[in-house]
């Protein structure tokens, strides 16, 4: 049986180091390689990335072909907006309106999980998930230490054939036990009629086990028959 394309994970890293307080994207990715590389079904997932973006880079890549995930290591604004990097080296906010209507239009080919690994995209959240099915946003600030704990535990029980639902829950377990705020863990918001507990990422081939065929033991040619156990003194007699 030949086996789909591996689900592409997309992580975009708008995030410039001339920026005081600026997150570590690039070790969130590295976690997240660490996590899926030794997992059970880390064949089926592939793991990209989208260096120093620009806002103009993430249609540009999205329109070569729809991942299964986009999962933004960048910075949020209490006022909405993620931040993307400027010619100029320094950073400013998208239009939350605007990333909703382009990720949008990728759900039918294939998106099916954005995750906004960054600090106030509870609303950000909010409207994707009218659309794309699952999403997952923070409310408040959480921490580089939240991020990292959250995303590995989340993508290794993703790569071992968990479904986003309960990935998800695993992955605020985890993050709560590390000692992350619980009023600023990730949060999973679902589009109308999606259940997460049904959306994987590794697909159904990958995690059906290979038939396997029973081999019946070869005999020597001979005909084989029970026998009764004969009386002394012959059939049906005495001794």
């Amino acid at each position: 049986m030949t086996l789909p394309a591996p689900s592409v994970i997309l992580v975009v890293q708008p995030t410039s180091p001339r920026v005081p307080g600026t997150p570590d994207a690039g070790a969130e990715y590295r976690e997240m390689q660490r996590s899926i590389t030794p997992a059970q079904y880390s064949h089926a997932l592939t793991l990209e990335s989208l260096q120093a973006a620009q806002a103009r880079d993430l249609p540009d890549r999205l329109i070569r072909g729809a991942p299964a995930v986009v999962h933004f290591s960048a910075r949020g604004t209490p006022g909405g907006g993620l931040r993307f990097l400027t010619g100029d080296g320094g950073e400013a906010p998208i239009s939350d309106q605007g990333l909703c209507k382009l990720l949008t239009e990728f759900v039918a080919e294939g998106l099916r999980l954005v995750v906004l690994s960054a600090c106030w995209t509870s609303e950000l959240a909010h409207l994707l998930a009218e659309t794309v099915p699952c999403v997952i946003g923070t409310g408040g600030p959480i921490t580089d230490r939240g991020c990292l704990d959250y995303s590995r535990t989340l993508y290794s029980a993703l790569a071992h054939g968990r479904s986003v639902g309960k990935a998800h829950s695993i992955a605020v377990g985890a993050a709560e036990m590390y000692g992350a705020d619980v009023d600023c863990l990730p949060e999973l918001r679902t589009a109308p009629g999606v259940y997460a507990e049904a959306l994987f990422l590794v697909g159904a081939e990958y995690r059906t086990p290979p038939t396997r065929t029973i081999n019946k033991p070869r005999g020597s040619g001979l005909s084989w028959r029970l026998r009764k156990k004969q009386l002394p003194g012959g059939p049906g007699g005495r001794p």
